[in-house]
């Protein structure tokens, strides 16, 4: 009788031992539900219907617009900021990038400026004045420039402005050569996911 005893109480603590042990188990994992608002889930990774798509801007002709007070008409800016910069010597050192301009004003027409952040643009008499523009794959070409009505070193208005607007509308990078005073002759490019498509607002 007594070895029975001791036999049941020796498994009685057996079975209560394995119960803790069960419980501890139990315990150790956690179960998430990822479907609760209130349980942040990171979605990379997770399945392609859950995949995070961020969407970069496309990079497009920067349009500006203001009215002309004198004729209430509407002055149009298209823009764009070199891809590239040079860095020139004293005193305009820094970061030099090219801005390309397509303005209309309705009592100049359209024009196309090119300007730079600092330094010269050389400005030499007669058909010297000149950049080479490159629009995609196409041969360069040579554009004639005049100086600004101030003499803004820094600004230049390119002629033939109807043939460069035209090849503008197709071309998605320009390339555009700009003599700089002891500065050579850099080449600076335009790229865009979309050529010059015309607004009016």
């Amino acid at each position: 009788m007594k070895k029975v005893l001791i036999g049941l109480c020796v498994f009685f603590v057996i079975c209560v031992m394995a119960s803790m042990c069960d419980d501890k188990n139990s315990t150790s994992v956690a179960t998430v539900d990822v479907d609760s608002p209130e349980v942040e889930v990171d979605t990379i990774g997770v399945g392609n219907d859950r995949l995070a798509v961020i969407e970069t801007p496309k990079k497009t002709w920067n349009f500006s617009f203001s009215q002309d007070e004198m004729t209430d008409t509407k002055n149009i800016w298209a823009s764009l900021r070199s891809d590239n910069y040079v860095n020139q010597d004293f005193p305009y050192e820094g970061d030099t990038y090219a801005h390309l301009t397509v303005r209309y004003m309705k009592k100049y027409g359209y024009d196309v400026l090119v300007q730079i952040d600092r330094g010269q643009i050389i400005h030499n008499y007669g058909s010297s004045n000149y950049v080479s523009v490159r629009f995609d794959d196409a041969t360069p070409k040579k554009y004639t420039f005049n100086s600004s009505a101030d003499y803004d070193s820094e600004t230049i208005f390119l002629n033939n402005v109807s043939d460069f607007i035209a090849k503008a509308k197709k071309a998605n990078v320009i390339k555009l050569d700009l003599p700089l005073y002891q500065g050579g002759r850099p080449v600076f490019t335009f790229s865009v996911d979309e050529p010059l498509t015309w607004r009016t607002e």
